[in-house]
């Protein structure tokens, strides 16, 4: 498993809007179908396709007994599994599923590998066919996914703190952006992470986990990168708010049509909300057994947010998808 035992040891020691300030979150989500940890144990990317069938990600990694494939889960709107569809390994002898999206029939998905290059994959699946073709390479530790306008998709890399431009079709890969700020020295020791373009796509907004903040990077009129920002920091959040654990452990992000940035914060087992001043003004967890665990990656699917628990710490004991209902629906992921 290469750099993945190493890393399970470090990391297992270690709905309307709220008024700024939100020092508490609202208990809002609730379990979305089945205990996953038979077939898709520890989920972590997720995404959702026209018919709002979803798609949940496994990253067996974690698990006691290796796993060398790993499962898409496919789940209806109903809540039920309805299908699964194996990814085998490529070099790495493993297969270890992060982020996913969904764009023009076809599911897209990173193999995280063992968490060394070049061994990390893009994938192109098939939800029918369950084909599974390689569309790039070389990765340490491919994370997540977003795409522009042009069909172009951009993969963030959390230990070689890059993002990776991608052809839709797989013909062309090159790095788009490198930066230290893309990488941490924090925990968990991940780095850049979810992705997301703003409405106008004047931005690639970048999650950087182990250093719980929001980065964006600009696109200039080239189409290159710019110089990377610090959109959001959690510290400092927490220090201008008056709160604890804002942004920690920063993971997968995504906008509703207003602007906000929702935020799966999965240290602090929230979701956290950002507005367009980077000010935190809602934060939503769940309660009891509906508790969140280890949030890891978000969809909206019309007025409601789905979000898959990691359950890192507890062998995969809560893999599961969770849902609340929102006040206004997700931005497009796939703008064409």
């Amino acid at each position: 498993m290469g750099r993945v035992r190493p890393l399970i040891a470090i990391l297992a020691a270690a709905i309307a809007l709220a008024p700024l300030h939100a020092e508490a979150a609202t208990a809002a989500f609730t379990n979305f179908g089945p205990n996953l940890l038979a077939d898709c144990p520890n989920p972590e990317g997720i995404a959702v396709d026209p018919s709002g069938t979803l798609y949940a990600a496994s990253f067996p990694a974690f698990q006691p007994v290796r796993h060398p494939s790993a499962n898409i889960c496919v789940i209806s709107p109903g809540g039920a599994v309805v299908d699964k569809i194996a990814v085998q390994p490529g070099t790495a002898g493993a297969t270890n599923l992060l982020g996913e999206l969904f764009s023009a029939g076809s599911l897209y998905v990173v193999d995280f590998a063992n968490g060394a290059a070049p061994n990390g994959r893009f994938l192109r699946v098939d939800p029918a066919t369950h084909a599974v073709a390689t569309l790039a390479t070389g990765f340490a530790a491919a994370n997540a996914i977003a795409e522009d306008a042009d069909g172009s998709f951009f993969v963030s890399d959390s230990f070689a703190g890059t993002i990776t431009k991608v052809a839709h079709d797989g013909s062309s890969s090159r790095v788009w952006k490198q930066d230290p700020l893309l990488t941490t020295k924090g925990f968990p020791p991940f780095g850049a992470n979810g992705v997301a373009f703003d409405r106008t796509q004047r931005f690639l907004y970048v999650a950087n986990t182990g250093d719980s903040r929001i980065l964006r990077i600009p696109v200039l009129e080239d189409g290159s990168a710019g110089a990377v920002e610090v959109f959001a920091d959690g510290a400092t959040i927490d220090a201008q708010q008056h709160t604890t654990q804002a942004l920690h452990g920063a993971d997968g992000i995504m906008f509703d049509v207003a602007g906000n940035l929702w935020v799966c914060a999965n240290q602090a087992n929230e979701v956290q909300v950002l507005n367009r001043k980077a000010e935190l003004v809602a934060r939503y967890d769940g309660a009891g057994a509906n508790a969140l665990d280890f949030p890891a990656s978000l969809v909206f699917e019309d007025l409601h947010l789905f979000v898959t628990n990691l359950s890192l710490f507890d062998g995969g004991l809560n893999s599961k998808l969770s849902v609340m209902e929102v006040p206004r629906p997700g931005m497009p992921i796939t703008p064409r």
